[in-house]
């Protein structure tokens, strides 16, 4: 006998369901999605055990008439494609053909539906794989699927599924995703009793991002928009003082459906990259992208929850610059509300830390006691007193452009200033070394490379033989940066001059971290733009104020000038907000001055 057989239609279609059912958010998700394709505005889910024991979705569409419910179950059985041209056009959320036989496979399923208009309904029930013939049934207009005992019969795949508590969660957060894509159909979650979700329809994306995920949340959010190439975006991101340690609230719809997209995730990365804090914070970003079907293939998943773009660099160039440009003109700082049903850890440290050190005792001016380097972030006004010959002539009153006074310095690295009804604690040197950054950045694009400094006696250091090939390998780079090292010898190089920004000039430790860069470039196979990036980020560190260096009032408001000027000075070139910022309400809460 041969080895090949045709297999049974019923194991047909457990392999199916292996593929899309792997828990009862599964089965919602295709319910749910059946739903929508037909036309429901009203969609009503209702679980059991977390959806182990039931699953019920009632839905307000077209419905299904008896010829239809008698081929409802059959694999491959669909509405929504027809030829495999059809493939190519794909406007729909389901067009498979397999949940229904998929889903009858591993559980008891029963359809009772009625199409609009007509009199009377009819139901079909599925045995776990023994479909009975469709009976009059009474019914609204509309579908009602009903699933039981989901892999009760299949013990092997029952066995992976989670707790009760587990499996709803899945389930209540599809639903939130539904309702946040969908915002003109009502939403319903009910587990035996209670109701755990009811959006009503017809409220925007951003009251349903709220209703989802607080509103709080969805307050703080930018509104984002723009198209190209056929391509067009709508969105709401968070600020870049808004963000998780996770991606959870990464949520990218393409026509309606959510789906996991590198090409987009890596925009979304690359819209914030510098604005967000270390340590792997994520940004908060809910993205709808629409475009014809044609760009777009969605059949490349058995889940559906990937896309293949037919042009990816454009919809990347799209999602990057958006962001990019609504980041940027959002007002710097990281804003304390007075309530947050997500709060933000490290504001809560920040502002803990702010408060516990001594706010309260900070000076009023700034001091202009010497400091080495003090001098370098403005110069100070005609007729100044020289540094050190005591307090500088500057009236006490005077307000940058963003209206915000000069109040005191604490801890010799916060400025405090006021504004209008806020408190702002500003960090000087993530601030100055954005700055910097920006600024240096700026002469590279415009000149092509940096000033250099010509040192009146070469400082002669020693490296080992690979970091002297290397400067020698680099040395057109370190010329666009301002450096000028010539080789002294066989390990050592002879550093005639260094780039005229650094006013902290140690030219053997700058040059050390310069050459640590470019040789991790090297290791790592990073471009030359992205190393001048980073070589202009250290050597903007290297330059800026410090934490300990005392400030004066005009060097204060020089440079929030020289801030105000930038497209964004919300953080430090390695993602560090620069600025927190204290409401009235807030502190007249915490000091119990309001109810």
């Amino acid at each position: 006998m041969g080895r090949i057989h045709v297999l049974d239609p019923h194991v047909v279609n457990q392999i199916a369901a292996g593929e899309v059912i792997e828990r009862p958010a599964s089965v919602v998700k295709e319910l749910v999605e059946n739903a929508l394709d037909a036309g429901a505005r009203r969609i009503d889910v209702r679980v059991g055990d977390g959806g182990r024991a039931l699953i019920e979705v009632a839905d307000d569409g077209w419905g299904m008439d008896e010829q239809d419910l008698a081929r409802a179950f059959l694999p491959h059985a669909t509405s929504k494609v027809e030829s495999v041209d059809d493939l190519l056009h794909v406007g729909s959320l389901g067009f498979r053909g397999e949940a229904l036989a998929s889903v009858g496979s591993v559980a008891r399923v029963r359809i009772t539906s009625r199409p609009s208009g007509a009199e009377a309904g009819w139901v079909v029930e599925d045995f776990e794989g023994d479909v009975r013939s469709p009976t009059p049934a009474a019914s609204s207009p509309g579908t009602v699927v009903r699933v039981e005992g989901l892999f009760a019969k299949v013990p092997a795949r029952r066995k992976f599924l989670r707790t009760a508590a587990t499996e709803l969660g899945h389930v209540t957060t599809l639903l939130g995703r539904f309702a946040v894509a969908f915002p003109e159909v009502a939403f319903r979650l009910v587990q035996g009793t209670r109701t755990l979700r009811d959006t009503p329809a017809g409220s925007d994306r951003r009251a349903r991002i709220g209703g989802v995920h607080g509103d709080d949340l969805a307050a703080s959010l930018l509104e984002v928009r723009g198209e190209h190439l056929g391509f067009h975006l709508e969105g709401w991101v968070g600020p870049p003082s808004v963000h998780r340690g996770d991606a959870r609230l990464e949520q990218v719809f393409v026509g309606g459906r959510f789906v996991r997209d590198r090409t987009v995730s890596h925009a979304v990365r690359q819209a914030y990259a510098d604005l967000l804090p270390p340590g792997n914070r994520r940004p908060v970003a809910f993205l709808f992208l629409t475009c014809d079907p044609s760009q777009v293939d969605v059949n490349v998943h058995p889940a559906k929850a990937e896309v293949r773009w037919r042009d990816g660099s454009t919809v990347h160039r799209l999602v990057q610059r958006i962001l990019r440009e609504a980041l940027e003109g959002a007002p710097p700082g990281v804003s304390v509300p007075l309530e947050s049903s997500h709060p933000r850890p490290s504001t809560a440290e920040a502002v803990e830390f702010a408060f516990t050190h001594g706010v309260g005792r900070a000076s009023p001016a700034f001091s202009s006691a010497p400091t080495p380097g003090a001098g370098r972030v403005a110069e100070g006004p005609p007729g100044a007193g020289p540094s050190g010959s005591g307090p500088a002539e500057s009236p006490p009153a005077r307000r940058t452009g963003e209206g915000l006074r000069p109040v005191g310095q604490v801890l010799g690295t916060y400025l405090v200033l006021e504004g209008d009804g806020e408190v702002v604690l500003v960090d000087q040197h993530a601030l100055h070394e954005r700055i910097l950054f920006e600024e240096i950045s700026a002469r590279l694009r415009e000149a092509g490379a940096l000033e250099v400094q010509r040192l009146l006696v070469p400082v002669v250091v020693s490296l080992g033989h690979a970091e002297a090939a290397l400067v020698r390998e680099q040395a057109e780079t370190l010329r666009t940066l301002g450096w000028i090292v010539e080789p002294f010898g066989e390990d050592a190089v002879a550093i005639q001059g260094l780039p005229a920004v650094l006013s902290r000039p140690d030219p053997e430790a700058m040059l050390a971290e310069v050459l640590e860069v470019l040789a991790r470039g090297a290791a790592e196979g990073l471009d030359r733009a992205s190393l001048v990036k980073e070589t202009v980020d250290r050597m903007a560190c290297r330059s800026a104020v410090m934490a300990g260096d005392v400030l004066r009032d005009e060097e204060v408001l020089a440079l929030l000038e020289r801030a105000e000027a930038l497209d964004h000075s919300h953080s430090c070139p390695h993602g560090r907000p620069t600025r927190l910022t204290l409401s009235r309400g807030l502190l007249e809460r915490w000091f119990h001055r309001t109810v």
